[in-house]
């Protein structure tokens, strides 16, 4: 069983290794995204946009449905696997977020008892919203839990927004929905806008943007990353590396590591069903072995009753649960 031990723990460490972090970027065509993404190392490019086509070396699996994308979460799982790839590539997130809202439709129920609606807007009461957003976000978590990292791109659009005081402006965002991006947004750890430059003397280059501007959404969680940098991969690496090593001059070097880091352990998949259940029995066997018959019946055997309808309801049993209440039994 899992276990919490709020003694047990010690400062945070941040990490220097790729593999604890996500990273979101969007920018213009051509601007280079998938081709710096599959410079990670151990990449596994998840294609639902096929844009690897002029990209060597790109270690591709194309996507056609969300149920193709749920294969492989559950492929992602094996030990094989994970000695394969340490970097797990979604392009487009876009397209992603389509595929995932196609299947909570077809596999919605309506009212004649059939299965399958036309658009989200037909499931009632918003529910079908935030199923959508449920499965989209829990897919998501399920790639960082296991210990990848997460790359996920989309493309830019130039948008016009109304302030406070209903005035217009334009700015740069993603070309991903809104709620999408809200979940994307919390699980980034870098928030990057790719585009190709032309200095004064014409020559072109492209730039990542890590720092937001009043011009377009950027940002990081790493306090001394720079405003751009050249796209590459080496230079993002350079980059962290160096906002990490400039927090430890001020922080101290004792909370940091070059350990690679998982914050997105999923504790609750960790938990056994059937072991619950045996450690179960055993604890309450154990509790009524050491009374008698009639401490069992006035205290012990009530005691239990109440422990159990506290967390699956009243006049529930331990031995009717599910392994869908496997939290609960834990």
């Amino acid at each position: 069983m899992a276990e919490i031990n709020l003694l047990d723990i010690q400062p945070h460490q941040v990490s220097r290794d790729m593999r604890g972090y996500s990273v979101f970027v969007y920018g213009e065509p051509k601007s280079g995204k998938t081709t710096i993404a599959t410079k990670f190392p151990k990449h596994l490019l998840l294609a639902m946009e096929k844009g690897y086509a002029a990209i060597p070396g790109a270690m591709a699996q194309p996507i056609n449905s969300w149920a193709e994308f749920k294969k492989v979460l559950r492929q992602l799982k094996d030990e094989a696997v994970k000695a394969k790839f340490e970097t797990i590539i979604v392009d487009t997130v876009d397209i992603a977020f389509d595929l995932c809202e196609k299947y909570i439709c077809a596999n919605a129920k309506r009212s004649d008892g059939g299965y399958g609606v036309d658009s989200i807007q037909q499931i009632p009461y918003g529910g079908g919203y935030k199923a959508r957003d449920d499965e989209f976000d829990s897919a998501l978590r399920q790639i960082v839990q296991m210990g990848y990292g997460l790359v996920m791109i989309s493309h830019a659009t130039d948008k016009t927004f109304v302030d406070e005081n209903k005035h217009e402006f334009n700015k740069i965002v993603p070309t991903l929905d809104k709620r999408a991006k809200n979940i994307v947004s919390r699980l980034v750890d870098l928030y990057g806008y790719s585009r190709i430059v032309v200095d004064d003397k014409g020559v072109e280059s492209t730039k990542l943007f890590l720092r937001g501007t009043t011009r377009f959404e950027a940002g990081s969680r790493f306090k001394y990353t720079p405003a751009y940098i050249d796209f590459t991969y080496d230079d993002l690496v350079q980059a962290i590396c160096d906002a990490i090593d400039k927090q430890s001059e001020e922080d101290g070097a004792k909370y940091f590591t070059d350990e690679a880091q998982n914050l997105h352990i999923d504790t609750p998949a960790e938990l056994d069903f059937d072991e619950l259940m045996a450690e179960f029995e055993s604890i309450t066997k154990s509790v009524i072995d050491a009374h008698t018959d009639e401490e069992v019946q006035t205290t012990y055997g009530p005691m239990i009753v109440r422990i159990v309808e506290k967390y699956i309801g009243k006049g529930n049993k331990v031995g009717n649960m599910s392994k869908e209440q496997t939290e609960a039994l834990s």
